[in-house]
């Protein structure tokens, strides 16, 4: 939490924005932010000032529908002392309709140096969603966090090469798994080169 305080006030002080996530290891953090939005939807908290956005969409088997909210932070931010750059509070709910009749749901919040309206509230969350997506794949594909790799340089390295591989086997146009590509890519090296070339067969 103090490495993401530092992070943020290094942005804000060079003239950047961020919207960054609050997770369950904040219990304090997570509370004041809960709680103006808990207290809206009771009705005990009629001034809060708040833009929603929603979007819905369905493909890969299943359905998906996203809520988002953001608002100005309160003045009575409880944490306002440690946070002082925190101009607006967000929460998203993500709920997905698999095509098995199963659903599940997800409830995030969100602090943010600016202002911001519903949609570009949502944008900057899915841009979010985006980078967390992409360290699951590193980490289950090429097991990115069991790397023993101390020297920085050659750590970025390695880093840009896994993250390059991850964009072209998702160019291939191949149904497969990602996995399942890499497989592939061991395995026959015709299809390497399809996928090392982007020239598919």
């Amino acid at each position: 939490m103090g490495c993401q305080k530092e992070i943020v006030k290094q942005i804000v002080a060079g003239g950047g924005d961020c919207v960054i996530a609050v997770k369950d290891n904040q219990p304090k953090l997570l509370a004041a932010i809960q709680k103006p939005s808990f207290d809206h939807l009771e009705g005990d908290r009629k001034d809060f000032k708040h833009q929603p956005h929603e979007t819905h969409e369905d493909g890969h088997g299943r359905i998906g529908d996203r809520y988002y909210d953001v608002a100005e932070v309160p003045g009575d931010f409880a944490c306002r002392k440690d946070w002082p750059w925190v101009k607006a509070i967000g929460c998203t709910v993500r709920i997905t309709r698999h095509a098995n009749g199963s659903e599940t749901d997800e409830v995030r919040y969100y602090l943010s140096s600016r202002s911001l309206g519903g949609r570009r509230f949502a944008e900057a969350v899915r841009g979010h969603w985006g980078i967390e997506s992409m360290h699951w794949v590193l980490d289950v594909n090429f097991r990115e966090d069991d790397s023993r790799t101390r020297q920085r340089t050659l750590g970025n390295n390695l880093s840009w090469l896994r993250r390059f591989a991850v964009t072209l086997l998702k160019r291939h146009p191949d149904k497969d798994s990602l996995r399942g590509k890499m497989m592939s890519c061991m395995l026959n090296t015709d299809y390497l080169t399809e996928v090392l070339l982007q020239q598919h067969i």
